[in-house]
């Protein structure tokens, strides 16, 4: 039978939490026993990982780490930089013996893609901005986190390129930023060329559209979730003025800001 049959997919974590937190240079956490599940998303610094006393794992920035409940664990951070992560956490429920068993199988790190990076973000504002409808929407944001890290394991070969993740990570780490094509294709260590044909290639569209799509997608997420002013909501997805941001709201949905919010109450 397969590890993803009907029983198998409604795996999920409830009583989720999402948190930016920044670990200080040298700390430590454990050893410890694990009662949750836990994803560890690290953007800056690394930690050192040791699993049952078993070998010790260092899980670099840029890469995400599964935490399994049941396990002894003792985490060491960077000794000379500060360590930032992002982490999601919660109780795992609906597990059958068959899916934890490929869960236990399954190496606990991997390069931490633009997909989980967003995910885990959404789940992190979720909580920020409180519109959690009592906890239902982190719990679903962080069991997608879950089943993303579960599919991009089994789908690996079909994976796109690493210089298109790289350049989609650099991405949504700095929607707020000025960033160029050419600071884009640095962070993926490829020609600004080479990245515009990969991504017409594998992903239809060209590295800077890409960068205005998400921010657009930001911008619109903003505003229907939070009452954040549109200059504010403006600066955060990156645009220089309100009224940039506005006409290109304006161009997506064929609303301006304060009409996309009015039928998004009265929806």
């Amino acid at each position: 039978m397969s590890q993803f049959d009907a029983t198998a997919r409604r795996l999920r974590i409830a009583d989720a939490t999402a948190r930016n937190l920044v670990q200080p240079a040298g700390s430590r956490i454990g050893p410890r026993r694990q009662q949750e599940i836990q994803l560890m998303l690290i953007h800056s610094g690394s930690l050192t990982l040791r699993l049952d006393g078993g070998a010790p794992r260092h899980v670099s920035a840029g890469e995400i780490c599964l935490l399994l409940p049941g396990h002894t664990e003792e985490i060491r951070f960077d000794e000379h930089l500060d360590t930032g992560e992002t982490l999601v956490r919660g109780r795992m429920e609906n597990s059958t013996a068959q899916m934890r068993v490929w869960l236990e199988s399954l190496r606990p790190t991997r390069t931490l893609s633009s997909a989980l990076t967003y995910l885990a973000r959404e789940a992190v504002t979720t909580e920020q901005t409180r519109l959690t409808a009592d906890g239902a929407l982190v719990d679903a944001l962080a069991t997608a986190v879950l089943w993303r890290f579960i599919a991009e394991f089994r789908n690996l070969p079909a994976a796109l390129p690493g210089s298109i993740e790289e350049a989609r990570l650099f991405i949504h780490r700095h929607l707020e930023q000025p960033i160029t094509l050419t600071d884009i294709a640095q962070a993926a260590s490829v020609t600004p060329a080479h990245l515009v044909r990969m991504f017409r290639t594998h992903m239809d569209t060209t590295p800077v559209r890409y960068l205005w799509d998400r921010r657009i997608s930001l911008g619109v997420e903003l505003l229907t979730s939070t009452g954040l002013p549109v200059g504010s909501i403006a600066v955060r997805c990156g645009f220089k003025t309100s009224f940039h941001f506005s006409r290109k709201v304006k161009e997506t949905t064929g609303l301006s800001p304060s009409e996309l919010r009015t039928s998004t109450a009265r929806g």
